[in-house]
């Protein structure tokens, strides 16, 4: 399905998030990073997106301080999730966006989700067009049967979805579907919410 981007945008701003739409990932990665500018704590969670978009060298190219567990020691992890917590601002892509403007992750660990709810004032979505959906029940569906296989491969987590590809709803000690949120709207003590979108397919 062609999804009227414009739209979603509106949607999007009617819930109170910042939204922008950009045709390349490198259009984008600039936007964000004129968001920052320089001299700020970054904290990333987990996303094949902002990997993709090369993000993480530009930001800190401009001289941010950015905290991303995927490049931290395997003793480093937990004080990594901690400080990318208490950093002015997270970026993070998500697992699903509903059509009307819902933001959909399921999560692990649950540092990302938490990170993107309460405590960082200054949040960055990137999110390519792979991962709009028309609504709730079909972006769980999303996240379940396309995110959390490919993530498990790449993880190499022993789920039974890493090998079938499909979800099981299973109870694995590696699933990585602990935990589900939808973001309706931005919270309260968030001082700004963006929401990039980007007119290619990236991350799961």
């Amino acid at each position: 399905m062609a999804y009227n981007v414009q739209l979603l945008c509106s949607n999007l701003a009617r819930r109170g998030f910042i939204a922008s739409y950009f045709d390349t990932a490198e259009e984008a990665s600039s936007h964000v990073c004129s968001i920052i500018g320089g001299g700020s704590t970054i904290g990333i969670g987990g996303s094949m997106t902002v990997k993709e978009m090369g993000l993480i060298d530009r930001l800190a190219g401009d001289g941010n301080k950015v905290y991303c567990h995927a490049l931290a020691k395997a003793d480093k992890i937990e004080d990594t999730y901690k400080k990318a917590a208490k950093a002015q601002y997270y970026i993070s892509s998500a697992n699903a966006l509903t059509y009307d403007g819902e933001i959909v992750n399921i999560d692990g660990a649950g540092n990302r989700v938490s990170a993107l709810i309460y405590g960082v004032p200054h949040i960055i979505y990137v999110i390519g067009i792979n991962k709009i959906t028309d609504n709730i029940d079909s972006a769980i569906k999303r996240v379940r049967n396309v995110a959390s296989p490919a993530n498990t491969r790449r993880l190499n987590k022993k789920t039974p979805c890493a090998v079938t590809g499909v979800c099981s709803y299973c109870n694995s000690p590696d699933c990585i579907c602990n935990v589900t949120t939808i973001m309706h709207h931005p919270m309260r003590r968030q001082q700004s919410v963006h929401v990039v979108l980007i007119g290619e397919s990236l991350g799961y």
